[in-house]
């Protein structure tokens, strides 16, 4: 492999894993510094709802070590349907970013379902899009998520990857349990989440692994790994609702491309017959 990966969980302060992950009693304060000694990347979820203060991404810097990276998710703010970009809060959300230093290694655009191409010339949706990557592409380590067909149908898909070479934009690659995402290589960067629903499995299960994802998993590493000989660097990011348990899913993807897996306090058994599933040894 030449490219280098980083793999880990997007957000590190999930309530589940009090207890599992995180020593019962943790300040929340600390989850970030208790997190990065496991895995030595995070993609922050908070920075979709609001541009954060930059004291506050000064202080993520601060309490991770050296190696430890970060991907922001782009605010919403600047993803408004129909609305041209707005300037002061493109460079508010830029200077937040650049608190982190070498810290930032991505930023990702996650476009909503309902942001579809136009069925016919540039205009819409394709002009918002160009607007985005032209702005900030060239800036930051910037992917965007599209999660419609229509994206990547031809002959739009031939317009949407010309766009995003020209702007040094990649194209995350995701897993969604309602679209085939393309692995698409638009840049010298890999950046691929791992997100399933909402719905598969409740919010008071989360926390240990409950759907059986291996052979989802396993797709996707092989594809990562016969790009790696492309590409500078690969992000990988897990979400509780894709089998459970983030941190445990990040372990599988890292022992299937034959890295090192991370030494987390505990391995969760998963449960037998949830939710329909056949269920794994413990």
């Amino acid at each position: 492999m030449v490219g280098e990966v980083r793999v880990g969980c997007s957000s590190w302060t999930s309530e589940a894993w009090n207890g599992r992950l995180y020593p019962a009693g943790l300040a929340p304060t600390e989850r970030l510094p208790y997190y990065a000694r496991f895995f030595d990347c995070v993609e922050v979820d908070a920075t979709y709802y609001a541009i954060p203060a930059r004291s506050m991404v000064r202080g993520w810097a601060r309490r991770t070590p050296e190696p430890f990276r970060f991907a922001l998710k782009l605010s919403k703010e600047l993803l408004e349907r129909d609305h041209p970009l707005d300037d002061s809060k493109a460079d508010a959300f830029l200077a937040a970013a650049a608190e982190l230093g070498p810290k930032l290694a991505g930023v990702v655009a996650q476009f909503p379902p309902s942001f579809r191409p136009p069925r016919s010339g540039d205009g819409g949706t394709a002009e918002q899009l160009s607007e985005l990557v032209g702005r900030l592409g060239p800036t930051i380590p910037l992917s965007v998520e599209l999660r419609d067909a229509g994206w990547f149908a031809a002959p739009r898909r031939e317009w949407l990857v010309s766009l995003l070479q020209e702007h040094r934009t990649g194209l995350a690659w995701s897993y969604l349990t309602f679209l085939e995402v393309p692995p698409l290589l638009t840049t010298d960067r890999i950046y691929l989440r791992f997100i399933g629903d909402h719905t598969s499995i409740p919010e008071d299960r989360l926390g240990e692994t409950r759907i059986d994802r291996t052979a989802e998993t396993r797709k996707w590493a092989n594809a990562v790994r016969e790009r790696l000989d492309e590409v500078q660097s690969a992000l990988v990011f897990f979400n509780n609702h894709f089998a459970g348990y983030a941190p445990e899913s990040a372990n599988a993807f890292l022992g299937m491309l034959g890295l090192p897996r991370s030494q987390i306090p505990m391995q969760p058994r998963i449960d037998a017959g949830f939710d329909g599933s056949p269920g794994l040894p413990g």
